[in-house]
């Protein structure tokens, strides 16, 4: 895939997460009024200038297609509750954006969930606001939030009671919750409707939700009841739902290897059941979704590298056997080159050439290695050579013959 076929899909996959968040911002809308609108405003608005800020300071195109940051300010936005301050939001929305998106080199440079991390961010600093559900279909003050309150069904079973839900108003998001994270139906018809539009894919949504929902079973929290009773209560009274739909298929953010986000999807799923069963907070799944961005890249290269080695097993090796040559400097070559013309010499008797006993073996072998840089310069090409008049030259210039 060339880079502007990942540029065109990068930002075709936030314009549909944006078509995807409209229907829960559409629901909550009509659960909690119409004060939905104005906190997903301000976390629009806020995201937006803070990216053309971002852009401006460090001397860079204002980039108006890049919508991740507007994406992670409306997701984050839908899993808080219709009550909290509007400063919570911008403050919230604006240092992510700033730090957690171009303090990494901006658009699809960052390790970390967006949204997760500004939830994180919000729950430590003003946990009391975070945290406090709204009644549905109750009434809101527009602009200070004020709201009668309730305890959501994941806070009574952590404190190990049993929410009286039934499973109709479970699916549906008819109880006390954040805006948009109770909504079981209407998110899964949209992980269907991503799922079909090729925007994510089924590894990391499964993987999670099936360990989430076989940690649950193993070990349910709810007593006195069926395990699966407890399972029901556990996976449709939290935000896990909206978590493996909105939470953990950024690309910027996520393994592009399909068994590499088989594999993030059950790590994530494992923190998310230990953080909800041993935290402090019921958004285990942010904290866990966090932890596993670090090892994102680690997942990728490991299974990239186990490719590239079962490739090269599978691969047969070529085996190229060179013939030897020789290395005789006056073996005729027929790369190009001329070959000199040899007459045929009639067989004579040579006369033996007596050596002097003076002549050491180091001497003979310095006097023949001059000969041959002597024959190498001849031109082998035009000339004739009579073998026993070249004997004859040699033992005259070398030896001290007549």
């Amino acid at each position: 895939m060339n880079s502007q076929t990942y540029k065109n899909n990068y930002r075709q996959h936030y314009d549909y997460m944006m078509l995807a968040l409209a229907p829960l911002i559409i629901c909550a809308s009509f659960i909690y009024s119409a004060r939905v609108l104005l906190v997903c405003g301000a976390a629009f608005v806020t995201a937006r200038i803070v990216d053309v800020a971002m852009a401006v300071i460090r001397k860079q195109d204002i980039d108006v297609d890049d919508k991740s940051s507007a994406v992670a300010a409306l997701t984050f936005a839908m899993m808080l509750p219709v009550s909290v301050p509007l400063y919570i939001v911008v403050v919230t929305v604006a240092l992510t954006v700033m730090v957690g998106k171009h303090a990494f080199g901006g658009k699809d440079a960052y390790p970390f969930s967006l949204a997760a991390l500004a939830m994180c961010v919000a729950a430590v600093n003003w946990p009391n606001e975070v945290f406090k559900a709204v009644t549905p279909l109750t009434d809101v003050n527009f602009w200070t939030g004020a709201a009668q309150s309730a305890l959501t069904g994941s806070s009574q079973i952590k404190l190990g009671g049993l929410p009286y839900i039934s499973t109709f108003d479970l699916l549906l998001g008819n109880h006390p919750a954040a805006m948009g994270s109770a909504f079981v139906l209407v998110i899964v018809a949209i992980g269907v409707f991503l799922l079909a539009t090729k925007q994510i894919t089924w590894h990391i949504p499964v993987s999670f939700l099936a360990t989430c929902s076989v940690f649950a079973l193993i070990f349910p929290r709810i007593y006195g009841v069926s395990r699966l009773y407890s399972l029901k209560y556990e996976i449709l009274c939290s935000a896990i739902v909206f978590y493996a739909v909105f939470m953990m298929n950024e690309p910027a953010t996520t393994p592009k290897n399909p068994r590499a986000k088989l594999i993030f999807g059950v790590l994530t799923g494992v923190l998310t059941m230990l953080f909800r069963y041993f935290g402090s907070y019921e958004i285990g799944g942010c904290f866990a979704l966090l932890l596993v961005n670090a090892t994102e890249g680690y997942w990728d290269r490991l299974f990239e590298n186990k490719a590239d080695d079962t490739e090269k097993e599978d691969k047969p090796v070529k085996v190229t056997v060179k013939p030897e040559k020789t290395h005789s400097k006056h073996q005729p070559e027929t790369n190009g080159k001329k070959l000199y013309k040899k007459e045929p010499v009639a067989a004579k008797p040579v006369k033996a050439v007596k050596q002097p006993k003076d002549i050491d073996a180091t001497t003979t072998l310095d006097i023949i290695s001059r000969a041959e840089d002597e024959i190498d310069q001849v031109d082998f090409s035009t000339q004739t050579i009579d073998m026993e008049q070249a004997l004859r030259e040699f033992e005259e210039r070398y030896k001290g013959g007549k």
